[in-house]
């Protein structure tokens, strides 16, 4: 036996006081009678009729001295070690979108919680406690943790997941806790039906699985002031008449509706239309409710419903790149002077110094073209001008960089001839270079040192047919789409995949809110930040851009493999010997010694009222 508090035990001194006390107290009482005749008639009386009336006063001392004996044992808190009489539990729980099925009254992954709250709260006193969730991944949730308590706590905290599991890793993380403590009870909660199973427990919590049907596979056109969107619906376990609607813009009421009669596990490919001249977002979604909601519908959102493209030309002759611009965009293009533009306070998007080399670099995308200066902070020096005599051709690179390929794409480069150009020194690593000429590069794309995005073009293009030839237009569209990215460059994932959140020239506090309401906050520092998808439903990403708080929204998918309601794995089998060795258990009396306190106390009150009272 041991001792969590041994002070506690120095109550026990109090036991000698109250001995003291009993030798020395009075042992007579003063009572009024009527009669001394009637008092001895009654004090014979009583002696005969009740022999140990004498004894109370010692009774209620040991009483007394019982109770402050385990007052302190209390205190001091005794745990008694119990060999061999507890086991170590090690839980590997399914953590995938489909434990989010309807169970009963909750879900499968409620189910699960209880399964284990009930195994903990029968094991025996002194076991420990390890839990793992699995997806994709394992994520150790506790570890060894003793008090039972302690463990039911962190049971309570769980929040089911929406990946889907690899069986692979549910193997793997439970046999690497086997492989550490092969006497370790090993249990695998989950709604996988596994066919044998060995050296571990399966639980399967899908008892009473319900039919389930999904929508997949969503797509759309919008053309012509029509809207076409197409998606696949299926109904897993049996036939089932469905009714696929789709709302536009959050709208209650569908625009547009289709019915179907859909056989078990065979997928349907439906079409709705509906006329829409412009829309920020659409839910293709099933009317009927059924036991995971999930996969019962796809929100998609529309990139470019609220995009702007706000630029400024500062040069003295910008018509070529005007022109180009207001052809490829629904912008606003601005064209002044540069006497105008260092005379003058200006916030853009995009800003493109034609043949003029501003003194500083401004807070947005830039595209230096001929320029001959060297700018701070611009990530190259500028060694001079350099005349090429007779025009001749510039050479495409022939990198297979996805930066250089997206840029270039569609792009031949096969006849853009230049007169002469500016040669460039000290580059940043971060350049991309897209064109070169005696492997100097003459156009190149990157970030410059204020972290925005940056275009060169190192010649006069009024001095080339560059403006003349159709690669013109194609290029131009391209550096269009690398300054203005779109902050998120598509909006439909599956769960599981991670976004690309484009990070734009003077972005700041850039959060994401999950579907669930938590927070994500992204490093703003380089040109792309990465935003992991952990749940099913709508993510929103807001950044805020020289003062003006944006906010743009993408939708995650439930995982395909997640909405089969049941699902048939084959056995799984923990490789190795399994032993028996249990670790000491305890038992911990303090709840025992409470009631015997009290009990005590009780019996010394009725002692004391007997005596004062004569309840004789």
């Amino acid at each position: 036996m041991t001792f969590t508090y041994p002070l506690g035990l120095i109550g026990l001194a109090g036991i000698p006081v109250l001995i003291i006390i009993y030798i020395l107290r009075s042992k007579y009482n003063e009572q009024t009678v009527p009669s001394t005749y009637l008092w001895t008639l009654s004090d014979k009386f009583l002696k005969r009729k009740n022999p140990l009336s004498g004894l109370t006063g010692l009774i209620s001392l040991i009483l007394q001295i019982l109770t402050v004996a385990f007052v302190s044992l209390a205190i001091a808190h005794p745990v008694f070690t119990l060999p061999a009489a507890a086991n170590d539990y090690v839980f590997v729980l399914d953590n995938s979108g489909s434990m989010n099925m309807k169970e009963g009254k909750g879900t499968r992954f409620d189910a699960a919680k209880a399964e284990i709250a009930e195994i903990i709260e029968k094991s025996a006193d002194g076991s420990s406690y390890t839990l793992a969730l699995v997806s994709d991944r394992t994520v150790k949730v506790m570890e060894e943790v003793s008090g039972k308590e302690s463990a039911l706590r962190v049971i309570e905290t769980l929040e089911p997941g929406y990946k889907n599991t690899e069986r692979e890793e549910v193997t793997s993380a439970a046999q690497a806790y086997f492989d550490s403590n092969p006497s370790a009870l090993v249990y695998l909660l989950t709604d996988k039906a596994y066919g044998e199973y060995s050296n571990i427990e399966v639980i399967n919590v899908a008892k009473n699985p319900e039919n389930n049907c999904s929508v997949t596979d969503v797509e759309y056109t919008h053309a012509g002031g029509k809207l076409t969107v197409t998606a696949t619906v299926t109904s897993f376990k049996e036939d089932a008449e469905l009714t696929l609607g789709l709302y536009i813009d959050g709208a209650e009421a569908p625009a547009s509706e289709v019915k179907a009669s859909c056989i078990a596990a065979e997928p349907t490919e439906l079409t709705l239309e509906c006329p829409s001249l412009r829309f920020s977002s659409f839910r293709v979604a099933l009317t009927e409710g059924d036991g995971y909601t999930s996969d019962d519908g796809v929100t998609v959102y529309n990139l470019e419903s609220d995009k702007t493209y706000s630029t400024l030309i500062v040069s003295e002759n910008g018509f070529f790149f005007e022109a180009v611009i207001d052809a490829l965009l629904d912008a606003e293009v601005e064209v002044v002077t540069p006497a105008e533009y260092e005379a003058g306070q200006w916030s853009y998007g995009l800003y493109i110094f034609d043949s003029y080399s501003p003194p500083t670099l401004p807070d947005g995308a830039v595209w230096l073209v001929n320029s001959s200066t060297s700018i701070p902070m611009s990530g190259f020096g500028v060694r001079g001008k350099v005349s090429v005599g007779e025009p001749e051709a510039i050479t495409k690179s022939s990198s297979t960089a996805t930066t250089v390929r997206e840029l270039l794409r569609d792009v031949d480069g096969s006849d853009i001839f230049i007169k002469n150009y500016v040669k460039y020194s000290g580059m940043y690593l971060s350049f991309s270079t897209l064109f070169t000429y005696d492997s100097n590069p003459v156009i190149f794309a990157g970030a410059n040192g204020l972290g925005n995005r940056q275009v060169v073009i190192g010649f006069d293009i009024h001095e080339s047919d560059f403006a003349l030839s159709t690669d013109f237009v194609l290029l131009i569209s391209n550096l269009l789409e690398y300054s203005f990215p779109n902050i998120i460059g598509q909006t439909l994932f599956t769960v599981g995949e991670t976004a690309a959140v484009n990070i734009t020239a003077g972005a700041e506090n850039i959060k994401a809110v999950s579907p669930s309401g938590k927070e994500v906050f992204m490093d703003s520092d380089g040109v792309m930040a990465a935003l992991p998808l952990d749940e099913v439903g709508t993510y929103t990403v807001s950044l805020t851009v020289r003062g003006d708080r944006s906010s743009y929204k993408l939708y995650s998918v439930a995982h395909p493999e997640e909405s089969l309601p049941e699902a048939q794995e084959a056995g799984i089998h923990l490789s190795g010997e399994k032993q028996y060795e249990r670790r000491n258990g305890s038992y911990d009396p303090t709840a025992v010694l409470f009631v015997l306190i009290i009990l005590l106390f009780m019996a010394d009150w009725g002692i004391y009222c007997y005596e004062k009272y004569q309840l004789r």
